[in-house]
Order: C-alpha cells, then structure tokens, then sequence
C-alpha cells in the first residue's frame, strides 16, 4: 500500500464499522487508554452513559475523525502520527470553500473540530461519532464547510481504482462493494440502465444484485434479475 489518495480511500472504507472512541488512532483499544482518556476526558465526550459501551470495545481497533487518517499514515510510515483536525487544516496548502472542492478522492472535507475523507461519486467515509463509528455520508447530507489536500498525502489519482483481485460479491471486501455501487450509479446517471440510484453502504444486497443484473441485460449477458456476483469482465467494461 502507498501514502496516495487511493490508497487511503481504499483503507478507509475498509475501515467501515470501526467504533469512535474520541482519542483514538486504530490500536487496540486497552483498559489503560480507557483510563487515560477517562481521566482526561477530552471534550466532556466521556460521559456516564457512554462508558458501559466504550468499555465493551476493549480489544478492538478503534478512531475518531482525524484518527482514521492517523492510522493510515502510522501503518504507511511506522512512525508515530498524532495531530488535532483543526491544526492539520491549519497547515494544508491546498484547501478552499467547500463549493470549490475538485472532483477528486482522498480530499479531506471538514467543518470545525471534524474531518472525513471524499471518496468520488458524492459520498465521503468518516469516524462521525459514538453514535456511528466508521461510516459512508452523502457529501451533501453533512454540514462541511471546506476542502483541503492532507499534507502527509500523495495526491495521484482521481477517481478509484479497480478492486484487486476482480472479484466482486457478499463476501468480498467493503471496498469493492462501493467500487460496484459507484459504478452502477453512473451508469444510471449516464443512461445507460434504469432504476433509483443506489444508497452507498458497502453491502451487495437485493438491490445491487438488480442493478448488476440491469447492467448485464445491456450488455446481453444474462436474462436473470438478480446478479449476485461480478468478476473480470463486468469490471473491465464498467472502468470504461
């Protein structure tokens, strides 16, 4: 894996799921965080109604919004990375107002205090919250008010990039579920099939087998409804 933008998206949505413990970076979650944090308590965000469940995710990786980043850059450099959202925006050289974001993935998106990362296709991948964890948005849902390139990000590419081994299905990887939904929803908005654009969620459900049956009916290879799996071919002509 490479400090790219791909690389990151690819991580983050992988990464969906994640629990959201204010402090945290990805390591395991220990009884001895919990009792810095705690004694700490940055935020107020740890309060007595969210200790019980905070303390049933010992054991497990966990993040907050900046920290997911964080991860990605630790696992990328095997250095320690460790900086406040608001600082990293601060220090950003490529940044604007939200309404000039380019069409690109890997760009941070943020509003005070909070930061996701955009993915393409109108959605973003962010730690949102206790209530949330690790989780896709749609760009338009969330109060973002700027843009800006992450300075310990190589900014390469500007769209997904096929998932590897071209494989897609139920138990495939999150990241390559979204890749199949992104690419079906173009397909609807170009016209080429017809149907209710798909809610991005990383899960091939009902309606993602549809739309990728609808997508085969196109291209003439099958009469069924239903496709509850994709390799090679499909991949191929859906990049193009």
């Amino acid at each position: 894996m490479k400090d790219n933008n791909a690389a990151l998206v690819r991580f983050c949505i992988n990464k969906i799921g994640t629990p959201y413990v204010m402090g945290t970076n990805g390591r395991i979650f220990t009884k001895s965080i919990y009792r810095d944090l705690v004694n700490r308590n940055p935020g107020g965000w740890f309060t007595e109604a969210r200790l019980p469940v905070v303390r049933s995710w010992f054991g497990r990786e966990t993040a907050d919004c900046h920290g997911l980043i964080e991860w990605f850059v630790r696992e990328q450099s095997g250095k320690p990375y460790d900086m406040a959202a608001d600082e990293v925006f601060r220090i950003a050289k490529e940044k604007g107002e939200i309404k000039t974001m380019p069409e690109m993935i890997g760009v941070c998106v943020r509003y005070p205090g909070h930061v996701g990362v955009y993915i393409g296709g109108g959605y973003v991948v962010e730690a949102r919250g206790f209530d949330y964890g690790v989780c896709l948005t749609a760009l338009k849902s969330r109060p973002w008010t700027h843009w800006y390139k992450h300075p310990r990000i190589k900014y390469d590419n500007k769209a997904m990039l096929a998932p590897s081994p071209q494989k897609i299905g139920r138990t495939t990887d999150k990241y390559s579920v979204v890749w199949l939904q992104l690419a079906l929803n173009r397909q609807i908005a170009e016209g080429i099939i017809e149907g209710k654009p798909l809610t991005v969620d990383g899960v091939y459900g009902t309606r993602t087998a549809v739309l990728a049956a609808a997508y085969w009916k196109y291209k003439g290879w099958t009469k069924e409804n239903e496709v509850w799996g994709v390799g090679k071919s499909t991949i191929k002509a859906l990049q193009k």
